[in-house]
């Protein structure tokens, strides 16, 4: 196969420009890596963090030489010298042309693109896409992301895709290791969706050379099947010419003359034959290719959940053991004797009540698929909550310790569905949650629940009937339909929608409240693997997820002694409200875990929102900065991680910085750096909560205690709990004596 495309061109089409191939798709997916496996040097800036700043154009040539913005520079010794001048930082491009005598770039142009954000996408869409010939659209493993779709749609309303097949191929870059399969899943049906028809999707891995390998055969075959239909195009022209032709050379009385033409003839017309024999070869070639990619995507390793391993447990302070201490010491405080008549006895019921309601909440946030609920799963060293490569928690979900493993989903009275969300002046259409509507709008089962359905056009919520909501969504959804968009639907939502101006959007409506004859609450015994399998699919089901209120589950982890741990959403998901829920629980939260993605840093919603939302100078010290999946990154990367969020967070006391593999932990309970990270965290709450809380609570209790005698049994209990708490953190639990017990 190889050299088919270049051998086709230089004998049929000796004149035409090289085929142009570009990679492009979001920061960090991989693409430079990508580039320099398909030249097999390492030539393209390659970094943790966005490194390719313009589109990179690689053409052949017999030396090395770059030029910036159409003016030479400068010819180069090496390809190596060539790496290291590519990654220098303050190189004034907006285009970068470089030639080399690399054996690939006979075959085809390569464009290495910058990520996408809002000035890339313009410059891609207006100068580097018109020229391609062939589109490489790279995913990082999480999948499409809505600066994807944002771009895809686009790039759909473009001229580039007038044909679609062959110009544009979709890959989901696996090098992160541990891929599920839910990212391929998800976004081969939200592309369905943008185009109108199904797309292809693969994975590759960057780094694993057979994969690669694929990808060069795919390519390959997918030039040489572009060459060949400009070849077809030009025989037929002249295929219509060859019958009359033939008859000319009838009257060529001249044999040498008679023998030229018809040997001319003959080669057109074996040309053709040829061709059309290319074609069936080709395509035999495509789809043993494409058998070979498909088993590639098979082999997409799935995590498990691991057995535990045998050891000592991950043993901690039960702050839930020492508040029931308190109470029952002050239980049996209330009923002395001694108290009954004085001032002190209602300050101790304060305390009482105080300690009742304490709470400690850590609260895990940052971009989806940043390995948050792995994570927890690594506490609970069992597979509990659904995390996938795409989007996964829509709810909050709190873990608290308890003795069975339980979850306990909360359905309101009351549910408000926004249907718009604005962003950078314009507004988009939630269909997810448009579609759960029309959804539930055809099921009598669940019309029969609701007590009442409100619409807010306007400024107010206003009371409306199902057959007015109907013709209000329908009214809405018409507004973001695409004018070129067929007319006839098998469904009410459009596949493919587009972001309107805020004054147009005033006509849609904004959301929808929906009340329900009864609140309820829905309980899962975990270890049933029926009720476990119900338990995920309401975490993963639109139409279910988006009814509960909150989920809280109960583990007999012991690390959920320490304090309540929260699960929130994406902050970087489509939907802008899922910030907010972030946002508003950060109020409440004691430690907030903020998590990092190694191999997908910094979206510019993530940045955002760490700069002007998440870190007032009063929540920075309760910060930890944890970066997931560390097990894919070296030693400078880590260094080079560190350094960039310590720039992005600059401040006089930057959040610690942890580098974590909750999927290597899930695997292995003793995993060195997982458990260093839950020893100084413990220490932190042991600080926070101990020192700060009950530690207080214990002094003041001691200080009411101070002048009576006759209660001195207390205070030496009081002592025996105070000395618990300023015990060094490890691995340990604390008990209650028997004697201290209820009943």
């Amino acid at each position: 196969m190889t050299g088919t495309s270049f051998e086709l061109r230089e004998r049929y089409l000796p004149h035409r420009p090289t085929p142009t191939l570009a990679v492009t798709g979001a920061c960090n997916a991989g693409k430079s890596t990508l580039v320099n496996a398909l030249l097999e040097e390492e030539i393209s800036p390659v970094d943790v963090l966005p490194a390719t700043t313009c589109p990179l154009i690689f053409h052949y040539g017999e030396t090395v030489s770059v030029s910036m913005n159409g003016k030479f520079l400068k010819k180069v010794q090496s390809g190596r010298e060539l790496a290291f001048l590519l990654r220098q930082k303050n190189i004034p491009s907006n285009l970068i042309e470089i030639t080399m005598p690399n054996p690939q770039l006979k075959k085809y142009t390569l464009i290495d693109t910058p990520g996408l954000d809002a000035a890339n996408q313009n410059q891609l869409l207006q100068e580097i896409i018109p020229r391609v010939d062939i589109l490489l659209y790279l995913f990082h493993q999480r999948g499409l992301d809505d600066r994807d779709r944002y771009f895809l749609h686009r790039l759909k309303g473009s001229s580039f895709l007038h044909n679609l097949p062959g110009r544009i191929s979709f890959w989901i870059n696996s090098n992160c290791g541990h891929p599920d399969g839910s990212a391929l899943a998800s976004t081969r049906a939200a592309l369905s969706e943008i185009f109108g028809s199904e797309v292809p999707v693969n994975y590759v891995d960057t780094r694993n050379r057979e994969s690669v390998e694929n990808l060069r055969q795919f390519i390959e075959v997918e030039l040489a099947l572009l060459i060949l239909k400009e070849i077809e195009k030009q025989l037929k022209e002249e295929d219509r010419y060859i019958p009359r032709r033939l008859a000319g050379t009838l009257s060529i009385k001249d044999d040498g003359h008679f023998l030229c033409a018809f040997w001319d003839i003959y080669e057109r017309a074996r040309a053709a034959l040829e061709t059309g024999r290319q074609f069936v070869t080709l395509q035999e070639m495509r789809s043993g290719i494409r058998a070979r990619l498909d088993e590639f995507n098979r082999k997409i390793p799935l995590t498990h959940a691991c057995p535990q391993a045998a050891g000592e447990s991950w043993q901690t302070v039960n702050f839930s053991l020492i508040k029931e201490r308190l109470q029952n010491l002050l239980q049996r405080l209330l009923k002395e004797p001694a108290l009954k008549a004085t001032s002190i006895r209602n300050r101790l019921k304060e305390l009482a009540g105080s300690i009742a309601n304490d709470r400690f909440f850590i609260t895990l946030w940052g971009p989806f698929s940043s390995g948050k609920s792995s994570f927890l799963n690594a506490l609970m060293q069992e597979a509990l909550l659904p995390a996938q490569d795409k989007p996964t928690t829509s709810s909050v979900i709190r873990l608290h310790y308890g003795t069975e493993k339980l979850a306990v989903a909360h359905y309101p009275l009351q549910v408000t569905i926004p249907l718009l969300d604005e962003r950078e002046g314009e507004v988009f259409l939630c269909r997810d949650e448009l579609a759960v509507l029309n959804d539930w709008l055809q099921k009598p089962y669940f019309l029969n629940t609701l007590r009442g359905i409100e619409a807010r056009t306007g400024g107010e919520f206003s009371q409306v009937d199902t057959a007015q909501l109907h013709t209000l969504l329908t009214r809405t959804q018409n507004l973001f339909r695409p004018p070129a968009f067929p007319v006839k639907f098998s469904h009410h939502v459009p596949t493919i929608t587009r972001p309107i101006p805020a004054k147009r959007a005033a006509q849609a409506v904004k959301a929808v409240r929906i009340s329900f004859h009864n609140a309820r609450e829905k309980t899962y015994h975990l270890a049933d693997p029926g009720e476990l399998m119900e338990f995920k699919n309401l975490i993963t089901a639109p139409e279910e997820a988006i009814l509960v209120d909150g989920i809280d589950i109960y583990h007999p982890a012991e690390i959920f002694q320490l304090a309540t741990f929260v699960d929130t959403p994406g902050i970087d998901s489509v939907h802008t409200r899922y910030a907010e829920t972030v946002t508003s629980w950060l109020s409440r939260s004691d430690v907030h875990l903020v998590f990092f993605n190694g191999r997908h840093m910094l979206s510019s919603t993530h940045r955002e929102i760490l700069r002007n939302m998440v870190f007032p100078d009063k929540w920075r010290e309760n910060c930890f900065c944890v970066v997931n999946f560390a097990d894919t990154l070296n030693r400078s990367e880590k260094e080079r991680v560190a350094a960039f969020l310590r720039r992005e967070l600059a401040s006089p006391a930057p959040p610690e910085i942890y580098f974590i593999s909750a999927l290597e932990a899930l695997k292995d309970k003793n995993n060195p750096a997982f458990n260093q990270f839950l020893r100084r965290l413990e220490r932190f709450i042991l600080a926070r909560r101990g020192e700060k809380v009950l530690m207080q609570r214990i002094e003041q209790i001691k200080e009411l205690l101070t002048a009576m005698q006759a209660l001195e049994k207390y205070r030496r209990e009081l002592e025996e709990i105070r000395l618990l708490l300023k015990q060094p953190g490890g691995y340990r639990v604390w008990k209650m004596p028997a004697s201290s017990r209820k009943g």
